[in-house]
């Protein structure tokens, strides 16, 4: 394996979030042990030292200190899968506050666009700011006051969101509605939280469901540096076509196929298969998930979802997920399905991952 920057100088260290929960379903969503596995053929293949820490909420600045007073004698490397938010006490920008501090090489976002992407609504303003296509939203008043006459302004079906929210919680095929009343009904299920897991703490948006195709990209780079940043072939989530046009997303239940609010696919169908797009598409997704990079100020790699409006054959940026979960397993993360697509290893993306982080250091 050839790369521009030999890793043998640096000792990594892999930061994950914890969280202390009794309640099955939480522990399950923040379960490593895969994650653990494939880090450790990683950099067994690539014969580095390297050490695997759990970092919880009240744990973050004892941890970077370990790293920094560490007697190796090798530069600390971080690869920081922290993704939380402080509302749930789940570590996440306070730790890159944390490595800033002490001026650590770490992989992943930076504070900027980690705080534009946490929540959806800055973000979606940044991209009517930047004119990049998303579909039409509005924030929910939290009492609910600005919801009539909706549909009207919007258009219909529309799809109930928390604003800050990670791996489809709070979304359920219920979310999308085409009334009134069902609209106050999953504005109050959001405010209602998930196990004891606040979903409000950002706010709680409409927006227009898009009908058509899903498409996601995944990116590594910076937006100061636009001509370096890679762009991996990208993937289409092709959802199973007996399953209603409005169902045809990804719900919290089905995901992490939890089944608390619904039901299983029959015979145990499949939900969606992953394919690489129409050659043409190709392009059209690399312009526009660049564009949206760097109109947020992208650093780090992220994974953009699309969709493609079926009756216009318009794209529209859904989000940006900055701290993205990354994995080889395609049932794990979309990403393994990306480098499936691409022809290439875990190993690589990671390298490619470290190598971003070490030039952005530089």
């Amino acid at each position: 394996m050839n790369y521009n920057i030999k890793f043998d100088s640096y000792k990594i260290w892999v930061i994950a979030p914890g969280l202390e929960t009794e309640d099955e379903n939480l522990a399950y969503y923040y379960d490593f042990s895969q994650s653990i596995a494939e880090y450790t053929k990683v950099f067994n293949d690539l014969n580095l030292e390297w050490e695997w820490i759990t970092v919880y909420h009240n744990t973050i600045i004892s941890t970077i200190q370990l790293i920094v007073q560490s007697d190796s004698n090798k530069i600390p490397l971080v690869i920081n899968l922290c993704d939380g938010d402080d509302t749930n006490e789940v570590p996440g920008i306070n730790v890159i506050y944390e490595l800033e501090k002490y001026g650590l090489i770490y992989t992943g976002a930076q504070d900027y666009f980690y705080k534009i992407t946490t929540s959806k609504i800055p973000m979606k303003h940044q991209f009517d700011l930047a004119q990049i296509p998303n579909a039409a939203w509005e924030v929910i008043d939290s009492d609910g006051k600005n919801i009539p006459r909706i549909f009207d302004r919007l258009g219909r079906p529309l799809i109930i969101k928390p604003a800050v929210s990670g791996g489809s919680m709070g979304l359920g095929i219920k979310n999308v509605v085409d009334n009134e009343d069902d609209c106050r009904e999953q504005l109050l299920r959001i405010q209602n939280g998930y196990r004891g897991w606040k979903l409000d703490s950002g706010g709680v948006f409409a927006e227009k469901f898009i009908i058509g195709q899903e498409f996601t990209t995944f990116l590594v780079g910076s937006y100061l540096k636009p001509e370096e940043i890679i762009f991996y072939t990208p993937i289409e989530r092709v959802f199973n076509q007996e399953i209603p046009v409005t169902e045809q997303f990804l719900s919290f239940d089905r995901l992490w196929e939890t089944y608390e609010e619904e039901m299983p696919l029959e015979k145990d169908a499949f939900l969606f298969n992953y394919v690489k797009p129409e050659e043409q598409l190709i392009p059209i997704l690399k312009k526009l998930s660049i564009d949206a990079f760097i109109a947020l100020k992208g650093t780090g790699y992220t994974r953009i979802d699309f969709r493609r409006e079926a009756a216009s054959g318009r794209f529209f940026v859904l989000e940006a997920n900055a701290q993205c979960g990354i994995s080889e397993d395609e049932n794990f993360t979309s990403i393994g399905a990306i480098l499936r697509v691409s022809n290439l290893s875990f190993t690589a993306l990671v390298c490619d991952i470290m190598e971003e982080a070490i030039r952005r250091n530089q």
